[in-house]
This record gives C-alpha cells, sequence and structure tokens, in this order.
C-alpha cells in the first residue's frame, strides 16, 4: 500500500500533484489547503482516509468569496463583462465561489463530491476548469444546477449532511468533554476536602497497605471511597 501513498511535501506545487495520477497524499495538513478554488489539489488526488475530513475543512470555511476584490474585466462580444459579487448573496451563496488567480468561478459542492467517472449534461467539467463566461454566468449557472434531481443538487445535499455530521460530532464531544470536566471537578473537591479534614486533626494520611485487595488502605483512601 506504502507504494501508492506519499505525504504532502509543501516543496510540491499544485499543479504537480494534479498531474500525479499515480500516486495519493496520505497526510492532512490544514495549513496547505489552498482556499483559492483554482489552485486546489483535486479531492480524487487524496487518500479515501482522510477525504472527508479535506472536505470538513472546506465546507467549515466556506465558499471562496473575495467582496472586497476588484474583480478584472473581460471582453465578449465587443462589450466588458466580470463576476459580480452580487451572485455570492443569492441562491447560489453556499457553493458559488471565485478564484482570483484565474478569474474563473467555480463550484464548492461540485468540488468536494464529483466523481470523475460520472459525466452529465450539468456542466460537470467546471468542476475541474471553472467557468468565466461572465456574459452568459446566469444561464450558466442556472444550466449547471439543473433540476432537484440533478447531479449539483446530490454533492450539494452531500455537503449539508457532511456538515450536519460534523457538527453533530463536535456537539457530542463538547458534551463528553463536559461531563468529564464535572467528574475531574468532584473528584478535586472531594480530594480537597478529605486532605484538609485530615490535616486539621493532624491525622496520617497514608495505610500500611494501599492495595487494591487491602481492607484498611488508609484515612484518606478510605474517606475518600
Amino acid at each position: 500500500m506504502d507504494v501508492f501513498l506519499t505525504k504532502f511535501n509543501s516543496s510540491q506545487s499544485s499543479s504537480t500533484l494534479r498531474n500525479n495520477s499515480s500516486h495519493l497524499i496520505d497526510e492532512f495538513d490544514e495549513k496547505l489547503l489552498n482556499p483559492d478554488p483554482g489552485e486546489r489539489v483535486p479531492i480524487d488526488k487524496y487518500s479515501p482516509r482522510i477525504r472527508d475530513e479535506v472536505r470538513r475543512h472546506y465546507i467549515q470555511n466556506g465558499p471562496c468569496k473575495p467582496v472586497d476584490y476588484k474583480f478584472p474585466k473581460t471582453l465578449f462580444r465587443n462589450k466588458m463583462h466580470k463576476f459580480s459579487p452580487g451572485w455570492f448573496k443569492n441562491s447560489y451563496s453556499r457553493w458559488l465561489e471565485y478564484s482570483v488567480k484565474k478569474d474563473v468561478a467555480f463550484y464548492l459542492c461540485c468540488y468536494l463530491f464529483k466523481n470523475d467517472n460520472v459525466h452529465g449534461s450539468t456542466g460537470d467539467s467546471f468542476t475541474k476548469t471553472g467557468f468565466k463566461a461572465w456574459n452568459k454566468a446566469s444561464e450558466r449557472l442556472a444550466l449547471h444546477v439543473g433540476q432537484v434531481n440533478s447531479l449539483h443538487h446530490k454533492y450539494f445535499n452531500k455537503m449539508l449532511d457532511l456538515s450536519n455530521q460534523s457538527q453533530s460530532i463536535q456537539v457530542a464531544f463538547d458534551k463528553q468533554s463536559e461531563k468529564q470536566r464535572n467528574e475531574h471537578r468532584i473528584r478535586l473537591n472531594a480530594s480537597i476536602d478529605v486532605a484538609r479534614f485530615l490535616l486539621y486533626f493532624e491525622l496520617s494520611f497514608r495505610g500500611h497497605d494501599e492495595s487494591d485487595s487491602s481492607k484498611n488502605k488508609g484515612l484518606f483512601l478510605g474517606l475518600l471511597e
């Protein structure tokens, strides 16, 4: 298995990893996950063992939305057009993102879950190349989204499911952590109370035999129990 897996080397560029199809990235490093969608390593280049971890990172950070960025203009049929930040505020807000590096738009949910072996009529190739036909952006976005049973909706629902799962795990972890903190606090307070009692009356803490099988472990352990 090690033949097919390699650790992510920070000296390797994203383009190198994109073209190296014989190895998978087997080590999760949040600092090396590129926020610009045009520079990201494809999900299928990560080992299946860490793919959901990578997906959770991007879901938590949300789509790349450089709202304050001065979007460049491109000439389309004798008119200048550019990406509109207003598109971030409508129904596309949870998955539409923009690459400053490449001046193209991408779809976060499709990047996270697209199966490269599946090709539909909703513009799946844009997952890799993005699109920048700003003069027809609304039409292209609507075409990509398609109907409720489209591939886009399928990937978007998967993104929501993984997001909810991650939140549920975190809530459960927080509850468990709070329970453990309360139990530690109870034990600590009990130990302090017993120690203060023994010190006040100048009594001995230890017993001759403090093993689990002992019937007389001493005053400290006896009172604590």
